[in-house]
């Protein structure tokens, strides 16, 4: 039975070719997007869920507010409060904290008898020894055993690399960190297997907790709020109780103080593998991801296997009502609803198991582009749970597919079916109402695909309100500001003098933050005539004389710095026109002169600049006090091009690039110079947008082929059946154009009437993705226009494709046939 099965399904693929073509690849396209967004979302998902205590960790965070005005989340908690929750609440079984060391501008310094190892060391956190409790790290040398006591450091094994070549070896060596604010030594303890990629905490560097006090006091303050907390709550630990404590403790110690400034904060605690998927999150190292960004490819997952699944449907009811006779004399020789049943799921069955084997050859194939595109690791494309999960959903799509022709025999009368007359059915509304679905989807596809590139676009070329065209940033060497002998900014000097003797260098300045980047260094600043409760809080820049020069800032009330203002000693300082108005200035001009509290020395305000984007569109303009500082860890060299030169302007820039390295090795000899592109950098703000417009059209690209591979084969068994009347027709005198709106009018007017319906639904979808963007584009007439021009075009190429060939041939020869 099972053999005569066989026989026979792979007989009807064979004198079937062009609808088993279209079934399987159309399934297969759409397993294959399916596979790799289901993917995408499943590794996404298990951040962090490699933890043995990942459902035990939580990260205390806050939502803060300013005069009952909410401000955003805080990721951070004080230091006091992670250890009394620790020792006072029996449901807290241990803390892990980390503090932000990497803003100092670290640079490791290793010694070994005539080698001397220095490069730049990024990734450095201070962090207590309850990280090596609640994290499992695995250790290749060393232990954790000491690392509560000062001056003790621990390595992963790729930055230990840079500096020792065994492990084992490198145990209890002594090296230098040295920084902006200061040089120290540090014992090693340890080096650490790399951090999985699946993990939003990487680091490089940890040090230990009580050698923060080289560093800051905030070791053993209630008020500033400048540590990730991370908690290990006991089994079945009632959340609810641990948060009655978390506010007792924020109420004794901290509340009374930040409420005469007019802040409120709100704790909350976060799961770890949430973590991941919060964009609002700001700690979130590596790869992150909005977790809206999954739910949408995880729809469009579904969609484009629905799609296949629609298409397939669609024409196997085409080839069932094409086979009613076959089941009808297959159940007058004998055969059981049961049998006939098995032999149409057991066809499904194969159709898909093709399809997927196929699927995965796709995937397979085009392995390197995808792993490009979606940033996921290798290891990822081959996650054998998402396989799994994909034959499940095989198994239940073959089902359904293949329970139909059960479903329609058992509503037949057996005499009617094999003498020709099969009534209603039913299988004509159906077909049109798949139709109907594929083309509205396909339409909020196409306009989504449109959205999501103009939104990039938009922001990827919008005014920044800066100059970053042509500049090279390199990394400063770390230089003590508590340091009277500076030869850090000597040796600046010395080679910006240098460079500026070539024609390629048009100006040099340094800062301590670059566009592109949150500003690491906030305050909150008041007027001095106003209350605590009006502080904001600002982004303070510390920069060269000549920063707002290089980058074009404009002036537009007051003057800029000028040689000899200091900020510490006569409060000089410009604010941007941002700040300005959050102070409550509406005529920028009576800001001049108002005096602002809440840095280390009373400010008063010189200047007014314009705005400028130091982020993405994503977020508002920041607001930002500019600071004559010699705090740096960013050189900037503007590049001039030779118009006249015929080389390119990449082989111009790389023939400066090598010119400054010649210069920087001249000056900087111990240090080895760090340097990027600064427009390449700000564009790495939009890296995840980009993946996900590009995932998006992708996948939407796919998904409308399919429907019109549906429709193409839908429109073959439409001319197929009516090859007599046509032929008839066109002896009767019917043109090609009488005969091509007689074939396609019907599926037309069912792609408009999708067209219609979807719009209203498409502009409710997009507007609100739209609204995640603080800059965003308008929805215009081109949202209706070209989705609708697409649609309705990629609809008549499908059907016309086929219909003039049938149109084209003699009559005579179809009536023959016939």
């Amino acid at each position: 039975m099972l053999k005569n099965y066989f026989i026979t399904i792979f007989r009807q693929i064979r004198n079937n070719k062009v609808f088993s073509f279209i079934n399987i690849f159309g399934l297969a396209l759409g397993m294959a997007a399916c596979l790799v967004i289901t993917q995408y979302v499943n590794f996404h998902t298990s951040f962090d869920a490699f933890h043995s205590n990942a459902d035990r960790i939580y990260r205390l965070e806050s939502d803060a507010y300013k005069n009952g005005e909410e401000l955003g989340q805080s990721f951070t908690a004080p230091s006091l409060m992670g250890e009394t929750l620790r020792d006072q609440s029996p449901l807290v079984k241990e803390v892990a904290r980390f503090y932000d060391y990497t803003y100092a501008n670290n640079t490791i310094i290793y010694k070994n008898g005539d080698r001397l190892a220095s490069f730049e060391q990024p990734g450095v956190f201070i962090a207590d020894k309850g990280t090596f409790d609640l994290f499992d790290y695995e250790f290749i040398a060393g232990s954790a055993t000491r690392f509560d006591e000062p001056q003790t450091a621990i390595l992963t094994l790729e930055a230990s690399r840079k500096y020792f070549d065994d492990p084992e070896v490198a145990i209890g060596k002594t090296f230098t960190l040295s920084g902006n604010t200061g040089a120290h030594e540090y014992e090693l303890l340890g080096i650490i297997e790399e951090i999985p990629e699946a993990s939003h905490i990487q680091f490089e560097l940890l040090i230990s907790y009580p050698s923060m006090d080289n560093y800051t006091k905030a070791r053993t303050s209630w008020v500033s709020s400048s540590l990730i907390t991370y908690l290990l709550l006991e089994e079945n630990a009632d959340q609810t109780a641990i948060m009655e404590d978390v506010t007792r403790l924020h109420k004794e110690n901290s509340e009374e103080t930040y409420a005469a400034s007019g802040y409120a904060v709100d704790y909350y605690l976060r799961p770890l593998t949430d973590i991941h998927l919060n964009a609002e999150s700001p700690w979130v190292y590596g790869e992150s991801v909005d977790s809206k960004t999954v739910f949408v490819l995880s729809f469009i997952a579904i969609i484009i296997l629905v799609i296949a699944w629609i298409n397939y449907m669609n024409l196997s009811l085409v080839r069932t009502m094409e086979r009613l006779k076959e089941m009808g004399i297959r159940k007058c020789m004998g055969s059981s609803m049961r049998q006939i049943t098995q032999l149409f799921i057991l066809e499904a069955f194969i159709m898909n198991v093709i399809a997927f084997g196929l699927a995965i050859l796709l995937t397979q194939t085009a392995e390197k582009y995808l792993i490009e595109v979606t940033g996921l690791p290798v290891s990822a494309l081959l996650d054998m749970q998402v396989f799994a999960l994909l034959s499940g959903l095989i198994a239940v799509g073959t089902f359904l597919i293949g329970f139909y022709p059960y479903i329609l025999l058992k509503t037949m009368n057996i005499v009617n079916i094999l003498v020709g007359n099969r009534g209603k059915v039913g299988g004509v509304k159906m077909r049109k109402s798949m139709v109907f679905v594929q083309f509205m989807i396909t339409f909020i596809l196409i306009a989504g695909t449109i959205t999501v590139y103009n939104q990039i676009n938009y922001m990827r070329e919008a005014d920044l309100g800066i100059n970053i065209e042509n500049i090279l940033v390199i990394k400063s060497p770390p230089g003590n500001v508590t340091s009277e002998d500076r030869e850090d900014v000597a040796k600046f000097n010395t080679l910006k003098t240098e460079l500026l003797s070539y024609t390629g260098i048009i100006e040099i300045t340094n800062a301590g933050e670059i566009p592109g980047e949150p500003v690491g260094w906030q305050a909150g600043l008041y007027l001095k005539s106003q209350s605590k409760e009006t502080t904001v809080a600002t982004g303070l820049v510390s920069m060269d004389l000549d920063f707002p020069q290089f980058f074009g800032i404009d002036v537009i009330a007051g003057r800029e710095l000028r040689k000899g203002d200091d900020p510490w000693t006569k409060g000089d300082v410009v604010i941007n026109k941002k700040l300005a108005e959050m102070l409550g200035f509406s005529n920028l001009e009576d800001a001049i002169g108002a005096e602002i509290e809440g840095f280390y020395a009373p400010l008063t305000i010189r200047g007014v600049m314009e705005n400028h984007h130091h982020t993405s569109l994503h977020n508002d303009y920041t607001p930002i006090a500019y600071i004559l500082s010699s705090w740096t860890e960013y050189y900037f060299i503007k590049l001039r091009l030779d118009e006249n030169n015929t080389d390119s302007k990449s082989d111009q820039l790389a023939g400066l690039v090598e010119t400054v390295k010649a210069e920087w090795g001249n000056v900087f000899t111990d240090y080895q110079m760090d340097y990027f592109f600064l427009d390449s950098a700000f564009d790495e703000q939009y890296k995840e947008d980009i993946r996900f417009g590009k995932i998006f059209t992708g996948f939407s690209v796919l998904a409308i082929l399919i429907a019109c591979l549906g429709l193409f084969g839908l429109t073959s068994f439409s001319v197929q059946q009516r090859t007599k009347e046509i032929g008839i027709r066109k002896v009767l005198g019917a043109t090609a154009n009488n005969l091509l709106l007689l074939l396609s009018k019907e599926y037309m007017m069912l792609v408009g009437f999708a067209c219609l319906i979807s719009i209203p639904l498409a502009w409710w979808i997009m507007s609100g993705w739209l609204q995640e963007y603080t800059f965003r584009i308008d929805l215009g007439w081109w949202f209706i226009v070209i989705p609708i021009a697409f649609v309705v075009g990629l609809a008549l190429l499908s059907i016309v494709t086929k219909v003039m060939g049938t149109i084209k041939t003699n009559p005579v020869q179809s009536l023959r046939t016939e």
